[in-house]
């Protein structure tokens, strides 16, 4: 039992080093590897318990440091604490057992108010206003964007075009940096909820019952939020324009996970093949603009009522 514990803390420690050194050293990783990287502290964190899933994460946090230290390369420590912090926060939230959007939430606010601490800690090193410090970090992924897209086969006019218009773009992603940073949050919680469920419910060890995820819908009353926020967009301050936009993009994700709700639900009663759900999901991810079809899904789901729908197929078909 001693030896398979040791074991278990050495594995820990091992996997979760790699995670980090693969998030310092490997620059353009796929979003969905960068998402799922507080996966390994979670599935630690609830499997060893706090203080033994602690200890890990701190060893492994060292390890790396130690490891960055000496080979000369840069350590992103707010971006290692992140993953870390996203871990061991998942790993509290669901010992308390709440409903799947309580859960949700909690743990992304939490994340979200991490995060702007971080920007706040570092605009005050900086002596700049926080506005400022994300105007100049976008300017810096846009300048980034384009020097890769020049070794991309993609035309110089359309790179000129964003050249020229690096200050509005700028401003426009510095704008929408609050909804863009809360749902960056609730997509890492999310992601990694479902995947930790996966892996220890795999292994056998406890996690909440969140009943059939693939019945949830957003609240109704949300689409009134929703035909206002696009409402704001054609009033004349741009103030108001600004929050019209953050709320549409906060809604937008909320009803993209109504929409993957309702092609997981068409999926399972279609028996659908796996290999199959893991490409349309794996594309989702490639090709952005399918999101908004996912997006439309959820949103006309009110009216529509697609898995009713799905359902009476379903059963037409099998009495034939």
């Amino acid at each position: 039992m001693a030896r398979t514990l040791d074991n278990e803390l050495l594995q820990g420690w091992m996997i979760i080093t790699v995670t980090f050194l693969f998030v310092a050293l490997v620059p353009f990783i796929g979003p969905l590897v960068v998402v799922l990287t507080p996966l390994p502290v979670l599935y630690y964190a609830s499997h060893l318990g706090r203080l033994r899933g602690f200890s890990v994460l701190a060893a492994s946090f060292l390890t790396s440091y130690g490891i960055l230290y000496l080979l000369k390369q840069p350590v992103h420590l707010p971006t290692l604490l992140m993953i870390a912090i996203t871990g061991l926060l998942l790993s509290e939230v669901i010992k308390r057992n709440y409903s799947f959007e309580k859960t949700i939430l909690t743990a992304s606010l939490f994340l979200f108010f991490c995060g702007t601490a971080f920007i706040g800690l570092r605009s005050w090193q900086a002596d700049i206003a926080p506005w400022k410090l994300i105007e100049s970090y976008v300017a810096v992924l846009i300048k980034e964007n384009i020097e890769l897209y020049s070794q991309l086969n993609i035309s110089q006019e359309q790179i000129k075009v964003i050249r020229e218009n690096t200050g509005q773009i700028t401003r426009f992603f510095a704008g929408v940096f609050p909804a863009l940073g809360l749902s960056g949050s609730v997509l890492t919680v999310w992601a990694n909820l479902l995947a930790g469920q996966m892996l220890l419910q795999v292994r056998k060890f406890s996690f909440p019952e969140f009943g059939d995820l693939t019945l949830w819908k957003a609240p109704e009353w949300l689409v009134w939020i929703f035909i206002a926020a696009g409402g704001m967009l054609f009033f004349p301050g741009e103030g108001i324009v600004i929050l019209g936009m953050n709320l549409l993009i906060i809604l937008c994700m909320i009803y993209m996970f109504q929409g993957l709700a309702i092609t997981a639900f068409f999926f399972r009663k279609k028996q659908i093949p796996r290999l199959f759900r893991f490409f349309f999901y794996g594309l989702l991810l490639i090709q952005q603009y399918m999101l908004l079809i996912v997006v439309a899904l959820g949103l006309f789901d009110l009216w529509v009522d697609f898995r009713k729908r799905i359902k009476d197929a379903n059963h037409t078909d099998d009495n034939q």
